[in-house]
């Protein structure tokens, strides 16, 4: 196959189905997963489709689809230890602390067995069990209604138990970021849980890759005034910076 049809195909099957994984696209069309990355950047830089985390979307529909935790698991993996350890130097002995759902916080998650007498609440449950190996954390597990093939709980009993706590800081994740609109989700699921931890903590710090960027997603969970510091990769485009640069969020890249 020519690239020219390769680009047409990938073209052809995003438009109809929205969203595509760069592996569902290789396997679909033949090909290597190097050469679908290739051609996505030709195919975003050209304006005929978007990147978005963990693969690429239409540009036909008005907002992004999402992305499966299996892809998202695979995506900036390096940008996203980047940004966990960046994270790590504000969790301190002796705090308690919320860990949000998704693969930036659950990085963060794998590196806190050095912490002392930390008490960690989550509704996650890959970053549960990761935090269950270390003897230090005392770990609250907040459950509800199970968000299947995403590993994590929402609904009333999990906002209830975010509403019974006060933490000195909470560790947030989001499907998009917006400087006029926010952290953003795509589905309403989870918007009752993130803005509950929003209002429990002393100090919200947002763990985003840059991919989150530029990106429209279904529901604004809160406005950027809410976040106390952003933590991103140094991948932002300079256009992306400067929209943030005065959204009131301490900017931190790394």
């Amino acid at each position: 196959m020519t690239q020219m049809n390769r680009l047409e195909s990938m073209r052809e099957i995003v438009d109809r189905i929205g969203f595509c994984t760069v592996k569902d696209l290789a396997d679909t069309i033949g090909t290597s997963e190097a050469t679908i990355r290739r051609d996505i950047s030709r195919l975003d830089n050209n304006g005929l489709l978007k990147k978005v985390p963990g693969g690429v979307m239409s540009l036909s529909r008005s907002v992004a689809i999402e992305p499966s935790l299996h892809a998202r698991s695979s995506m900036n993996t390096d940008e996203k230890e980047r940004i966990a350890a960046a994270a790590l130097k504000y969790v301190r002995e002796n705090e308690y602390i919320i860990l949000d759902a998704g693969t930036t916080v659950l990085t963060l998650a794998r590196l806190l067995g050095e912490i002392k007498n930390l008490t960690a609440i989550t509704y996650d449950m890959q970053i549960t069990a990761e935090l269950s190996r270390f003897p230090d954390i005392s770990l609250i597990m907040a459950g509800g209604v199970l968000r299947r093939n995403f590993g994590s709980f929402y609904g009333y009993f999990t906002e209830s138990v975010f509403r019974e706590i006060h933490a000195d800081r909470a560790f947030i994740s989001c499907d998009a970021l917006s400087p006029e609109l926010g952290i953003m989700s795509y589905t309403t699921d989870d918007i009752g849980v993130k803005r509950q931890i929003i209002k429990s903590a002393n100090e919200v710090i947002l763990l985003c890759d840059h991919s989150k960027l530029d990106v429209k997603t279904f529901m604004s969970i809160a406005p950027l005034s809410s976040i106390s510091r952003i933590i991103i990769g140094k991948e932002i485009s300079d256009s992306s910076l400067a929209a943030l640069e005065n959204c009131g969020s301490v900017l931190e890249i790394v």
